[in-house]
């Protein structure tokens, strides 16, 4: 099915804090609004037709902007096709965006660990850092280097609002034609190649650093991604990782 799609923000500084989102399908109209990282509160109108479900959604869009959201996101969205580079771009930026301002909050730390978590729904992405110091805080194992739900930095999610909203259709009474099976292929799939993206960039440190950096991508509730961590690390880091995983066994 496809949508129109209009996603506006207010922002904390340059961080997401509420969000209003519209949505025009056929004769119909869902809206949404509430606090980033969160369902919020949504509703359905159902139009006479679609001239009328047109002029709803262009009074909504122009009701967002009175209210002092700006405009975010605007495209048309077939749900029946989720688009896997276009979610790993936004995943890439709002990541990019949360570890960055992780590090600004937390100068005397040096980080040496960046993650990002999804479930086994693929409902969420939670960005996920630690440091050297916390690290040596809580014993300096491996099994905190390699373990992100027991890492020290997490207060950043909001920066991945939009990549939020286009994973949450998903989820709600929104009609579409995609299997859990083929979501968590989606959201998964975009969150390693975000990842990967990063590292490019020089976002986890340079070449020279990564050896005693970790990168991982994970799903908290759910089995284990080997083959999306071990290719996110240099040689050395991955066969740190590799010894940890084989440890458990």
């Amino acid at each position: 099915m496809t949508t129109n799609w209009s996603l506006f923000h207010k922002h904390a500084g340059a961080k997401p804090r509420q969000f209003f989102e519209v949505r025009l399908f056929g004769n119909a109209v869902w809206h949404a609004t509430g606090m980033a990282e969160t369902w919020g509160s949504d509703a359905l109108d159902e139009l006479a037709s679609p001239a009328a479900a047109q002029a709803r959604y262009q009074a909504l869009c122009a009701e967002a902007v009175a209210g002092g959201f700006t405009l975010s996101r605007q495209a048309d969205v077939d749900l029946d096709k989720p688009d896997l580079d276009l979610l790993a771009a936004e995943i890439r930026d709002g990541a990019r965006n949360a570890f960055n301002s992780m590090r600004a909050a937390h100068p005397d730390q040096a980080m040496n660990a960046f993650a990002l978590m999804s479930d086994e729904s693929a409902m969420t992405i939670v960005p996920v850092a630690n440091s050297e110091q916390a690290l040596a805080e809580d014993g300096g194992g491996e099994h905190t280097l390699w373990v992100p739900q027991e890492w020290s930095f997490f207060e950043e999610g909001a920066y991945l609002d939009i990549a939020y909203r286009m994973m949450l259709p998903y989820h709600r009474d929104i009609p579409n034609e995609v299997d859990i099976d083929a979501l968590r292929a989606w959201v998964f799939g975009a969150c390693a190649h975000a990842l990967r993206m990063l590292a490019e960039e020089g976002v986890f440190g340079s070449p020279a650093e990564r050896d005693g950096v970790a990168v991982i991508f994970c799903v908290a509730d759910g089995d284990g991604t080997d083959d999306i961590v071990e290719p996110l690390n240099t040689p050395a880091s991955a066969a740190r990782y590799a010894a940890f995983r084989a440890s458990w066994h």
